[in-house]
């Protein structure tokens, strides 16, 4: 009778741990889910992390493969972490993408960070690597914070 007690005991704790492990890594990728753009931007208006801007279209193939390889190849690497992801997409919101591509294609991260304060904007265009977009990141300052009087587009 003990070792049975002790078998179900066991096993509510495994399965206990398992639903604590399974709970956390869904509230880690969700952490790096781009938001919509609006929210990203007011957050980074807030003055904690720079804006990190994804954009896409569903009729582009590079866009295609960038998002279903590079970047969930990013989030688990918790690449964004330091960050305000948004995603935009061109064929749902033309007139903002257009605003924050201008004339460059896509697909198009664009990284807006303070530095001595102004706005500094930079992007990479076409698909790119996960490798490649790491590099990329990494060139945003040690310093990451923004403030409210910034010349990004507001939505």
């Amino acid at each position: 009778m003990r070792l049975r007690s002790d078998s179900i005991i066991l096993v509510r704790a495994v399965s206990v741990f398992s639903l604590a492990i399974v709970t956390f890594a869904a509230q880690s990728v969700n952490a790096q889910q781009p938001v919509n753009y609006k929210t990203a931007y007011e957050r980074a208006q807030a003055g904690d992390k720079p804006l990190l801007v994804l954009i896409t279209a569903e009729w582009c193939p590079p866009c295609k493969v960038m998002k279903s390889t590079t970047i969930p190849e990013l989030m688990q690497k918790s690449a964004f972490d330091g960050f305000h992801y948004a995603a935009v997409d061109f064929d749902k919101e033309s007139k903002l993408a257009q605003q924050l591509i201008g004339d460059r294609g896509v697909p198009q991260l664009i990284m807006y960070e303070k530095r001595d304060g102004n706005w500094v904007r930079r992007y990479l265009r076409g698909y790119k690597t996960a490798p490649a977009v790491e590099a990329f990141i990494a060139q945003a300052s040690s310093v990451r914070t923004a403030s409210a009087d910034a010349a990004i587009v507001d939505k």
